[in-house]
């Protein structure tokens, strides 16, 4: 069964990067340009993973994965934050927060892939594209 990815970034060429990115490896995307929409579709949906950009309008990624972790039906579900090179203090107090990881960007396909197998502990890699 495929692994669906909430992507939530306000940059919708990055958003749209990552969805390519992870669709060519076989998993189901989702995407959202902001926080609250991104708190909808994760309620919604209940996607395996979600990656977050922190710097976003309306519900930034900080006040995302607050709301997320208060919800006992979302708090087990992993959010890797994404950050910009020089930001990881951010990603550090987003750790704090219960992000299960954070990627930098600009990052590989590679590193992406890598870190979203990290996360989702359901099903084994090897089922993966």
């Amino acid at each position: 069964m495929p692994v669906t990815v909430l992507i939530i970034d306000d940059a919708v060429h990055i958003r749209r990067l990552v969805a390519r990115m992870l669709e060519q490896s076989g998993f189901i995307t989702l995407e959202a340009p902001d926080g609250l929409q991104g708190l909808r579709l994760l309620k919604e949906k209940k996607p395996d993973v979600v990656t977050c950009d922190i710097s976003m309008p309306l519900m930034d990624g900080h006040e995302f994965l607050a709301a997320a972790k208060e919800d006992p039906q979302t708090r087990d579900i992993p959010i890797i934050v994404v950050t910009a090179l020089g930001q990881e203090e951010e990603a550090a107090r987003a750790t704090a927060m219960g992000a299960s990881g954070y990627l930098t960007k600009p990052f590989s396909s590679s590193h992406l892939i890598e870190t979203i197998y990290s996360q989702v502990k359901k099903y084994p890699q090897e089922s993966y594209g």
